[in-house]
């Protein structure tokens, strides 16, 4: 079995496939969107399996090769082709009873709709004033479209994104005409796109089951603990009887000092979900203390992405970050919040006059800079389309941040106490 990497991948899938009469998307095979969720990357009804190795990802080139010929010699009669019928109306925020939208089973016709009634209501809303905003873009027009919306309006808006006009590594808008008030696909395509559902739900059925009690876990990878070798699925207390849950019994600890060569973060449960095996020791970035170990996606959330949203959506967000002894001790958070509580301070509390009273929306915050020892925000209000500017020293932003630091402890249950080395001001590097 030769093993060959995703970019290479990519490249023989490509071209083997390229005289497709489907049109395909195989950038899948580099991005390993679909990795976690059930380790493979599915082309029309074809799963083809991502291997890992020392968290490498890699394809086996027969079955990259095998998928490819198959869509090469797929047979496609333009002229067959079979009315697609959509819902009356969905949105990605409707879905499965779990509310989560795409995250519901597979299912192509509601995410071409939802793409429709998207388009029809950014139409609807765009240049008009919120007042004005009303739900007329859910009905169907005499063209069998939502609201005021053309088939060619729409198309053109699909283009500019194209990444997100993707179904089973497909594009379904190439092959898709309207008429009459009706939509239509090529048959084969369409019943294609039908054993992509099936094929979608086997493989994610058996991706959320626990691999040692068989229950049924989350949908989308709540379950899934990424391994040098790839992701498995254990559920909670699978995880928790088969990984040590970290106590705090490392906090002072330095990341870099002798004692942590030799503890693997992967024995242990991931301090912030607690319900995945960790991969990695979390550490403070100003300070170089450990803060404990996590999995691989609460790891990433927490590295990468925009620091306020990692505040708001991780419960414990806030105490994990003070596992830190040098954030502990001067109630403060690393450097990179900073500006995000401000933002979400300013969002709360400012508010400009509008036919002189004080607007009831709340603007919408960014950053500008940081120039004379002030941060400068620009606030936005969309309702009114109006703008305005905001100073706030950085004196006042530390005093914004150790309130919040303040506020997070005392809702704490139980008391956050600081370790002896800390008391003594001291540094524990072995």
């Amino acid at each position: 079995m030769a093993q060959i990497s995703p970019k290479l991948a990519h490249a023989f899938f490509a071209d083997i496939s390229a005289d497709s009469p489907v049109p395909l998307d195989p950038d899948d095979l580099l991005h390993m969107a679909h990795v976690r969720r059930h380790g493979r990357a599915i082309f029309g009804d074809i799963a083809v399996r991502c291997f890992k190795n020392k968290s490498k990802g890699t394809y086996d080139e027969r079955e990259i090769r095998r998928a490819a010929q198959t869509f090469a010699d797929f047979r496609l009669d333009v002229d067959d082709v079979v009315e697609v019928q959509l819902p009356a109306y969905f949105d990605a925020a409707d879905g499965d009873d779990q509310g989560m939208g795409y995250r519901g089973p597979a299912a192509w016709r509601p995410q071409i709709a939802s793409w429709l009634f998207w388009e029809a209501r950014r139409k609807h809303q765009e240049g008009r004033p919120y007042e004005e905003w009303n739900d007329s873009w859910k009905r169907l027009g005499a063209n069998g479209l939502p609201g005021t919306l053309t088939w060619d309006e729409f198309v053109a808006a699909r283009s500019r994104v194209r990444h997100r006009q993707n179904i089973a590594n497909t594009r379904p808008l190439d092959l898709m005409t309207c008429s009459g008030g009706s939509l239509f696909l090529p048959r084969a395509y369409s019943e294609l796109l039908d054993r992509w559902e099936q094929v979608e739900e086997d493989l994610v059925g058996e991706a959320r089951t626990c691999s040692s009690c068989r229950a049924q876990g989350p949908r989308w990878g709540g379950w899934r603990t990424q391994t040098p070798l790839g992701y498995v699925t254990l559920c909670p207390p699978c995880s928790g009887a088969t990984f040590q849950r970290h106590t705090g019994h490392l906090r002072g600890v330095l990341y870099d000092s002798r004692r942590m060569r030799g503890i693997r973060a992967d024995d242990y449960l991931c301090r912030l979900c607690a319900e995945r095996r960790a991969a990695a020791w979390d550490h403070c970035h100003d300070h170089g203390y450990l803060r404990g170990p996590l999995c691989g996606s609460c790891n990433t959330f927490e590295g990468k992405s925009v620091p306020r949203h990692f505040l708001e959506e991780k419960e414990e967000a806030v105490l994990h970050l003070l596992e830190c002894r040098g954030c502990l001790e001067g109630r403060i958070l690393p450097g990179r919040y900073h500006v995000g509580l401000v933002q979400k301070h300013l969002e709360a509390t400012e508010r400009h006059r509008h036919r002189s009273r004080p607007c009831r929306r709340q603007p919408w915050a960014r950053h500008v800079e940081l120039a004379h020892g002030a941060h400068r925000f620009e606030l936005e209000c969309w309702q009114h389309n109006t703008t305005w500017t905001k100073d706030v020293t950085v004196p006042d932003t530390l005093a914004l941040v150790r309130d919040f630091v303040d506020q997070a402890l005392a809702a704490r249950p139980g008391t956050v106490t600081v370790p002896a080395q800390a008391a003594l001001g001291t540094q524990t590097r072995a």
